[in-house]
């Protein structure tokens, strides 16, 4: 299945002067399999793999030097094959469970930058003494809604896709694999199931929802080893993973709103009692915030924090709606009162995989509210409306352009989109990541669109 990140792996492997990649992301989202299988496998002639997760004894090659030229002899004598440094990769994967070898980066770069090198982890964002500076960091996330277009293997709609065609017939497909990607999401094994079992449709939606609970199981899992002597800091990790779900459910034609902390564990209700179980959940990619801005927002946005006022969303929509227990026909019926949720975690997550670092929220009291603010290559700051539904009328939009007047905004819905009303730009909900490119790129949104 093919991955959108493979396009800079590539640019990466043709440039000069590069440094390591260190790929990020949550477990099983496809980070071993995008740079040796994907990458390595087709753009090299060998790839030598050092797995600290499966082979224990490869920590033992980092023990009496981290000097990169004497890591390349062990290295080679460990696989049984000659490194040569102009057409091979090498590959660390589950990087962050041998520190040594996370120094060793820094040896790389400095002394043989020559050296195709290449590494993975799914907790980085909890290693203490990261090598800043050392390395060309990357995060995978979950298949996004394009990738699950090109898997679906219907070429001509894929290529429909990519250039945006606006038609009844293009519509009705994307608008079908959307609802689809809603239930099944982007982990790549439930992915390739939904893709290729030859099952009816009842078998490969229990199919798939085995694999999205297994998967939820093993993270649950993982909270024990945040801290293996503290039991109850993972029943605490868990509660708050399995609460965001629920306060996403109770947005009733409305956006999201901001993370409430009561009522999930007794005795905590405070900001800073979830504090660090939030940033957990963040640093290990199975949670994203958008930050809630009351008022005029200035730009840079960041400068508009609030410490505690965010909206949490789960890092799948699969995983998200297989917590919630939603069946497949629920789904694809959309006939579920509070859908909106689904739409704004959806508009989320293909934010981020576009590229979007960080997303916002905008709200004026309890009169107005917007899901999406992001800013543009050019700094300004852009006003996006969610709406799950046909009904594009948009209030909250309306009184920020009125207030604010941005240059552009836009209104991502289920209809086919493409009008423009002064500055509104109507989008179809499945175009998302198209309008989060021109947002990146700060490309004119006419000839862009």
């Amino acid at each position: 299945m093919k991955r959108a990140l493979l396009d800079t792996l590539i640019e990466w492997k043709e440039s000069p002067g590069r440094l390591p990649i260190m790929l990020d992301g949550a477990r099983q989202v496809g980070k071993s399999y995008l740079i040796e299988d994907l990458f390595g496998v087709n753009h090299f002639d060998k790839v030598f793999k050092i797995n600290f997760e499966d082979t224990i004894a490869a920590a033992n090659l980092f023990k009496d030097s981290i000097r990169a030229d004497e890591l390349l002899e062990r290295i080679a004598v460990f696989a049984a094959k000659d490194f040569n440094p102009a057409t091979d990769l090498l590959f660390f994967d589950e990087i962050g469970l041998c520190p040594e070898a996370l120094n060793s980066l820094k040896y790389f770069k400095e002394q043989r930058p020559d050296v195709y090198l290449c590494a993975s982890g799914s907790n980085i964002g909890l290693i203490e003494r990261y090598p800043v500076g050392q390395a060309y960091e990357l995060t995978l996330y979950p298949m996004s809604f394009y990738e699950f277009v090109l898997a679906s293997d219907n070429v001509p709609l894929a290529k429909a896709f990519e250039q945006q065609v606006r038609n009844d017939v293009v519509h009705e497909k994307l608008t079908e694999l959307y609802r689809q990607y809603l239930f099944v999401g982007g982990m790549p094994a439930a992915v390739k199931k939904w893709c290729t079992s030859p099952a009816p449709i009842i078998q490969k939606t229990r199919q798939v929802r085995k694999i999205q609970n297994d998967l939820i199981t093993g993270y649950i899992r993982d909270f024990g080893k945040y801290d293996a002597k503290n039991k109850f800091l993972a029943s605490q990790l868990e509660a708050v993973f399995r609460n965001i779900p629920k306060q996403l459910s109770q947005a009733v034609d409305t956006s999201v709103k901001r993370f409430k902390f009561n009522q999930i564990i007794q005795g905590k209700n405070r900001y800073r009692d979830f504090q660090t179980l939030i940033d957990y959940l963040v640093s290990t990619h199975l949670v994203s915030k958008a930050k809630i801005i009351d008022g005029k927002p200035t730009a840079p946005l960041g400068t508009n924090e609030q410490d505690g006022r965010f909206k949490l969303f789960i890092f799948d929509v699969g995983i998200l709606h297989a917590l919630m227990g939603f069946a497949y026909p629920q789904i694809m019926q959309q006939s579920v009162a509070y859908k909106g949720y689904m739409a704004e975690n959806f508009a989320q997550n293909e934010f981020l995989a576009a590229g979007v670092l960080s997303t916002y929220a905008w709200q004026s009291g309890n009169s107005a509210e917007l899901e999406f603010l992001i800013s543009n290559a050019l700094g300004d700051i852009i006003p996006i409306e969610i709406k799950s539904g046909k009904h594009t009328k948009a209030k909250s939009l309306s009184l920020y352009i009125e207030n604010y007047a941005p240059t552009v905004a836009y209104k991502l819905c289920d209809l086919i989109g493409g009008s423009r009303e002064n500055q509104v730009h109507t989008r179809a909900l499945y175009y998302t990541c198209h309008a989060a490119k021109s947002l990146l790129m700060a490309w004119d949104v006419d000839e862009y669109f």
